[in-house]
């Protein structure tokens, strides 16, 4: 596959097949993902994996989630709705936070987070080239007290995205028409 079909058929399918990840391949695929533009060389970001125990809390702080934005009122209904929360997390084959060092200095702060955003892009099209999907999310899950605390989220860092990966259970879909790049675009002589 060519780096034009990767970009273009790329997808993010959270529906995954019930087959492990190895670890060993997403460590490879980080690897080679972190080549991307950096100024200053920061290197800003770090990975935490979520697995045994971690995942069972974060699939609980996801159900807590879930319940204190619900809108139903019964307690059958409640149960139903926060099972599938929880189980919903418990069914991502592999998990994984990407963190962000914050440099004290705000330009170079932004061009981290920009690098390291372009880590997850890169990983996400080496991922699907090796037959897996990674969803990259950045949803209230991601971004609570419990789950920073989960992984030990610094003062001085952020969250860019909780990363889902798996081997897709179902087809890609077609891709969602964008706009020509030729479209925006200024020419300023």
């Amino acid at each position: 596959m060519n780096l034009q079909q990767l970009i273009k058929e790329r997808r993010s399918i959270a529906s995954y097949q019930d087959k492990q990840v190895s670890i060993e391949l997403i460590k490879d695929l980080l690897d080679i993902a972190i080549w991307v533009p950096n100024h200053k060389i920061t290197e800003p970001w770090r990975f935490v994996f979520i697995q045994g125990d971690a995942k069972k809390k974060l699939a609980e702080i996801n159900k807590q989630i879930t319940l204190s934005i619900s809108n139903v009122e019964t307690d059958d209904a409640l149960k139903i709705i926060g099972n599938n929360a929880y189980k919903k997390i418990m069914e991502i084959p592999f998990i994984f936070f990407v963190i962000n060092r914050l440099h004290p200095q705000e330009k170079l702060r932004e061009e981290d987070y920009a690098a390291t955003s372009c880590v997850i892009q890169n990983f996400n099209l080496l991922a699907w080239e090796q037959g897996l999907s990674a969803f990259w999310k950045s949803g209230k899950l991601a971004f609570c007290e419990e789950t920073a605390e989960l992984i030990g989220l610094q003062e001085n860092e952020r969250i860019v995205g909780q990363i889902q990966v798996g081997y897709p259970a179902k087809s890609q879909s077609p891709p969602i028409p964008r706009e020509s790049a030729k479209e925006r675009i200024t020419i300023i002589n």
